[in-house]
């Protein structure tokens, strides 16, 4: 049976005038397995499809099968009233006509109607990322200051830090302290906006470096423009993150004991071995074989299930971390589900995995023979 991407389309309303927004929730072919949870990405300007599908898309690329995640847009149609705080300087009101000052309703609405409810329909793990772009940058980074705890990473993609006469950068230079809740922060900007653009861009990212410890990436792309920046950005921003929070194995081991112990959430012993099995084919042995040691308690059991294509990446895991005799019960068990289901296959199929398994256990026997010998 195949499973594909979901998704949903509703519209939720905010507190008091605030209004519906459209939102748009996609869950990833893996959400099919009740078993387990997700991490959420939020991204903003869904009212324009292709950012929401470019985050989406990102991630099926990105992530090599170890951390899917869902992915909630929300649209603005009125953008610049959604994203930009209310103006210090009087002047402003005329630069954005009018179009300005609703970043805190925004923030709420955030807060308390969309996060609420993706956390009680979807199966999600409390890990949220937040994207910016544009104003909806400047948003994503007035939030920062505003709700630190709000996200745990944020993408600022081209943000606009001129706004207002650069009130973000006399927001975070006037921080004597900063409640450093999040654990990543990626920023981009391009030089087809101005020096102005680019000098405040870069004012604020390193005042903000001074005032926290948390990992921050910036990037500048001297060959994009405004128009053409969040697409590579999104993508350098989500490799940047992956290799920082997952594919760092003693990163991703003390995310997943944080996890359990401050939330209620197991790490199961099924994602386990598929976390392991990526870690394998991207030729980080290793790092699987640390993985599996730090959580070796959730390992035991029986073998159960069906799906012999899961059962040989594990089995074949355990032969490249060159644990014989697990590799060697999994690849019985597999040897037997496939007699079990040899109608399923086809005969072509059921001849190929025979006889590989075949091969994979000779293999074993004169392994485990020559260290006998040796």
């Amino acid at each position: 049976m195949l499973f594909a991407q979901q998704i949903e389309k509703i519209k939720l309303k905010g507190e008091k005038d605030f209004g519906k927004r459209e939102v748009l929730i996609y869950t990833p072919s893996e959400y099919f397995d009740q078993s387990r949870s997700f991490e959420v990405v939020y991204v903003l300007d869904a009212q324009s499809r292709e950012f929401f599908d470019a985050v989406h898309t990102t991630i099926a690329f990105q992530n090599n099968g170890l951390r899917p995640m869902i992915v909630v847009g929300i649209a603005s149609p009125y953008r610049n009233i959604d994203f930009l705080p209310t103006n210090v300087h009087p002047e402003t009101v005329q630069e954005q006509y009018g179009e300005l000052g609703g970043a805190d309703d925004f923030s709420d609405f955030i807060e308390n109607i969309v996060m609420p409810y993706v956390d009680k329909n979807y199966r999600t793990i409390p890990t949220k990322i937040g994207i910016g772009y544009s104003n909806g940058g400047t948003f994503i980074n007035y939030t920062m200051i505003k709700k630190p705890e709000l996200f745990d990473v944020i993408f600022s993609i081209d943000a606009n830090f001129n706004y207002d006469k650069g009130q973000l950068v006399d927001l975070i230079k006037n921080q004597s302290t900063f409640k450093n809740s999040l654990d990543f922060y990626y920023t981009c900007y391009q030089p087809n906006m101005g020096d102005l653009w680019t000098e405040s861009s870069i004012e604020f990212n390193e005042s903000l470096k001074t005032l926290t410890d948390m990992h921050i990436v910036q990037e500048f792309f001297e060959s994009e423009s405004h128009a053409s920046v969040f697409q590579q950005g999104v993508m350098n921003a989500f490799k940047a993150y992956y290799k920082f929070q997952f594919f760092d194995v003693q990163n991703l081991i003390e995310y997943l004991k944080d996890l359990e112990s401050k939330e209620d959430f197991t790490v199961n012993k099924n994602e386990l071995l598929r976390m392991a099995v990526v870690l394998k084919n991207l030729n980080q042995i290793e790092d699987a074989k640390i993985l599996l040691s730090s959580f070796q308690e959730k390992l035991k059991g029986e073998i159960e299930g069906y799906d012999i294509y899961a059962l040989f990446e594990t089995a074949d895991l355990y032969f490249h971390l060159e644990f014989s005799d697990l590799a060697k019960k999994y690849f019985l068990y597999c040897d037997r589900v496939l007699e079990e289901k040899k109608k399923n296959y086809g005969i072509e199929k059921y001849n190929m995995g025979k006889r590989i398994i075949s091969e994979k256990l000779n293999f074993i026997e004169q392994w485990e023979q020559q260290r006998i010998n040796d």
